[in-house]
Parts: C-alpha cells; sequence; structure tokens
C-alpha cells in the first residue's frame, strides 16, 4: 500500500537501529549519525535503539531523542577468542562482521518496539546490522544507511595485503560481504549512500531507491578563524583519523614506509602527526621510533593539530564512501594533499580544491612543495573552504535525508495500521 507522501504528518515516527551511541562523536561514523540525528530531532520523533547500557551519556545536543538499550552481543576479541571466532566463521555463509554484529536481543527488541507503538519507517544505521532488520521488512518501510559500500573495502583490503594467508581470509570476507550486500540492499525500501559513486555501486546491485546522503562538516565548529586556536607550523605534516580502522593505519604505513623519508631527506625539519584515536600499541612504537613522527592517540579537540598543519594529508589506499576528515580539513582552510582514493565520492577537483598524487614519490614531491612554497597554496585552501561551505554543511545534507525517511514513508504504512 502507498500513501501520497503530502498526506503525511510533518513529523514522522523513526525507529532507528545502529551498533552504539554515536557519541564521544570521534570516528566518522559516529560523527555523521549525530550530527543527523541532532538536526532531524527538531522534525521527527527518533527512538534511538543501540547497544549500550542504561545510565550512558547523552549525546550532547539530543534532548529530544529517546534512547533505547540492549545489552551487546559483543566479547573483546584477542589472541585465542579471536582466532577461534575466526575459525568458527569459515562454517558461515556470512560474512565475518555480519556474523558478530548478530543479535537476538537486538531483533527482539525490535519486535517489542513495533508491537508496542506505531512508527513510520525503520532506519538501519550501518549495513551489517541489516540482518537484525530483515525479519521487519514488509511489515514496515526501511531504510538503510550505507555509510560505505562494504564489499568494496574488504576487495581493496585484501588486494593490498601480501600475507597469503590473510588475503585469502579476505578475498573470502570480501565475496560474502558482496552477496550480503546485494541480497540485503535491494530489500530496503530506500537506501542512502554518501557519494554519487556509491549510489551507482548500489544500483549495480538491484537497489531500485538509492539516494546519495553525503557527508558533511559543521561549518561553525571547523572555522578558521577561532582566536584560541595556534598559529601555523610551516614544517608541519598532519593526518587525522580513527587508527583503530584499518584503513588509517594502512595510510599511515604508507605515508611512514614510502613517504616521509623521502621529505625528511630534502626537509629534515618537517614533522609528521599522527592524530587519531586507538592507535595499536605495536603500530603507535613502530611509527613514533621514526625521526619526525609523532603519534597523539585520542585527543579531545583535533582542531589544534588541524590549525598547525602546514597540509593535512590522506594517503589512503583502502577505503569507500567518503572522507570527513578532507572536509574538516577544508573547512579550517588548510590545504589537502590526497591519494585519488582518499578524495573518492567528494565533488572537489585536483589543482583547485586539493592536490591529489598516487605515485609515492609525487605525493612526497608535492607535500616538500607545499611546505616549502605554502603561498602558492593559499588560493587552493580558500577554494576548498567555499567549496565545502556551499556543498557539504550538515543542515543541508540534514535535509536531504529528511526527504528520503519522507520518501520511504510513503512507501507503505505502520505497523499498527497494517
Amino acid at each position: 500500500m502507498t500513501r501520497d507522501s503530502a498526506a503525511l504528518p510533518l513529523a514522522l515516527d523513526v525507529l532507528l537501529v545502529d551498533e552504539e551511541l554515536p557519541w564521544p562523536a570521534n570516528t566518522g561514523k559516529r560523527l555523521r549519525t549525530w550530527n543527523l540525528v541532532r538536526r532531524l530531532q527538531a522534525r521527527h520523533s527518533i527512538v534511538f535503539l543501540c547497544h549500550g547500557e542504561d545510565g550512558q551519556k547523552q549525546p550532547e545536543g539530543w534532548d529530544n531523542v529517546e534512547i533505547v538499550h540492549v545489552p551487546s552481543p559483543l566479547t573483546p576479541l584477542s589472541g585465542p577468542s579471536l582466532y577461534f571466532s575466526l575459525f568458527r566463521n569459515l562454517r558461515s555463509s556470512q560474512p565475518f562482521v555480519v556474523d558478530r554484529h548478530d543479535s537476538i536481543a537486538m531483533r527482539t527488541a525490535i519486535d517489542r518496539l513495533l508491537a508496542d507503538r506505531t512508527f513510520d519507517i525503520v532506519h538501519c544505521e550501518w549495513t551489517p546490522y541489516a540482518a537484525n532488520i530483515a525479519h521487519a521488512m514488509g511489515a514496515i518501510p526501511c531504510v538503510l544507511a550505507a555509510h560505505n559500500v562494504e564489499h568494496q573495502i574488504w576487495r581493496r583490503y585484501s588486494e593490498a595485503t601480501r600475507n597469503p594467508l590473510k588475503k585469502a581470509f579476505l578475498r573470502t570476507q570480501w565475496k560474502r560481504m558482496a552477496a550480503f550486500e546485494s541480497t540485503m540492499c535491494p530489500a530496503f525500501d530506500v537506501a542512502t549512500c554518501v557519494s554519487p559513486e556509491d549510489a551507482l555501486q548500489l544500483e549495480a546491485m538491484g537497489c531500485a531507491n538509492a539516494v546519495v546522503v553525503p557527508n558533511g562538516v559543521d561549518l561553525d565548529y571547523f572555522h578558521p578563524g577561532h582566536s584560541l586556536l595556534p598559529e601555523q607550523d610551516a614544517s608541519s605534516i598532519v593526518f587525522t583519523g580513527s587508527m583503530d580502522w584499518r584503513p588509517n593505519q594502512d595510510a599511515v604505513q604508507f605515508f611512514v614506509d614510502q613517504i616521509f623519508p623521502r621529505v625528511r631527506k630534502t626537509l629534515p625539519h618537517a614533522v609528521f602527526r599522527v592524530v587519531g584515536r586507538k592507535p595499536p600499541e605495536a603500530l603507535a612504537r613502530q611509527w613514533s621510533a621514526c625521526p619526525g613522527v609523532d603519534v597523539t592517540g585520542t585527543v579531545d579537540d583535533v582542531r589544534p593539530y588541524l590549525a598547525e598543519a602546514a597540509v593535512v594529508v590522506v594517503p589512503l589506499r583502502i577505503g569507500g564512501g567518503s572522507r570527513l576528515k578532507i572536509l574538516e580539513a577544508l573547512a579550517m582552510r588548510k590545504v589537502v594533499l590526497s591519494t585519488t582514493l582518499g578524495a573518492e565520492g567528494l565533488d572537489l577537483t585536483h589543482g583547485r580544491h586539493l592536490q591529489i598524487e598516487d605515485d609515492p614519490g609525487a605525493f612526497a614531491a608535492a607535500c616538500i612543495d607545499i611546505l616549502r612554497y605554502p603561498d602558492h597554496y593559499t588560493a587552493m585552501a580558500a577554494a576548498g573552504r567555499d567549496a565545502v561551505m556551499n556543498r557539504y554543511g550538515w543542515d543541508g545534507i540534514a535535509a536531504i535525508q529528511d526527504e528520503a525517511w519522507r520518501h520511504a514513508a510513503a512507501k507503505g504504512v505502520p505497523v499498527a495500521a497494517a
């Protein structure tokens, strides 16, 4: 049954399902979820269902969001427990990340909420969580937020890995995730993604209603004019990102191994700062042992490091979606030097808004040039900020998400009215 979207109430009742509270908002995924919900709560009634414990700190600014917790199925995996879980997954048809987040408690909570209340839509905030939503499809309109095309990340990770056993495992996960996404994504009434490139991939998997809801940036928070921020340091190269995410680890390793030594050979005073949460101890020690490399670990505020940066580097070789770290740096009017993959999914132009290089030698040469001749890149940094202000503010992006929700709600009726 389909309803006229004009006949829908201005405020929808939304059940939003996620793995965790996006707080503190210190990863790309958390930042996106927190910013969108913070704006959408003013228009809609949102129940946020996630794993966690009652009494967790409410995300700042979420004054009108009802949070419902269920116990987490996850236990820390390391050593024997990790290898046992990986071995057990060999007998499964699902990817490891989907099996790991498969939650009877979550499905039970969804059933209870749908039985007790009238919702217009169910929104799934992460593709691997879709298995927990599947049983509700058809009874109520469902929306998927695909932060990435997940199998693409696994494919790129497999291609970048040299260890034969690890490569074989990653290849298996890539194939399983591709099959999972091809089955699950088209079953949603609307599937949102962060870039036109991702939309094309979703459409190729059979998604008839793929909608681009871009990543964004808080333009008031990431602003170059804050008086308390430090001055730019002409020797500072900065990378920002969650360091418990493997694509970011690979990017830093690539820069430390193949790019930074070439920069230091020409500019011995150059400093490379790795700014981000939870870097693995072994990697942090390895990187910090390299002359000129500073690994900060978790920081309360990334802006001082961006303010000091003469160049922000994004040497990603693995990943998908689009990079909030680029938007944040450009919003701070910083010169950004990225690989093609790092800048993927953003409506930005090489040579106008940022610099793009893929070869390690060319990347190092560009980095040296930016450090030596910063005035030559002032116009590029200004153009990058202008582009971000015009295209990537969260207010406008929240309006796109709002339309995606309303489009999905118009395709069906709430459970209570079925």
